[in-house]
């Protein structure tokens, strides 16, 4: 039998792993995304302003509608038959940005550290 005392100290810790799962499971408001070449700074993506400002879903970037490494799905065997980070990125940000208001120009996204 559960006492009172033994149920809301159940029910604290229940909560609190709620709570505190829900934070690390949060996505950053800043996401740095990979450098891979050799010629540009890498982005930093404002993941609040395309999810809160702009409305983006998950789903109109994370095309399985999940936050996940591409490995996931994607083996090392499927180089070359599926588009590397880099395309990838800039695919998905191009198209979006020429049918929204979005910046344009390679400079406007990749900016020096100053």
């Amino acid at each position: 039998m559960i006492t009172m005392r033994r149920g809301r100290g159940i029910f604290l810790i229940l909560a609190a792993h709620i709570i505190l799962g829900g934070a690390l499971l949060s996505v950053q408001d800043i996401i740095i995304l990979p450098k891979t070449g050799h010629r540009k700074p890498p982005i930093a993506f404002n993941h609040k302003a395309h999810t809160e400002r702009y409305g983006a879903k998950c789903i109109d970037c994370h095309h399985t509608g999940k936050n996940a490494a591409c490995s996931t799905c994607h083996l090392r065997s499927d180089r070359g038959a599926v588009i590397n980070l880099k395309g990838a990125f800039h695919q998905q940000c191009h198209n979006c940005h020429r049918k929204t208001s979005g910046p344009k120009g390679c400079s406007r996204c990749h900016k020096s550290a100053r």
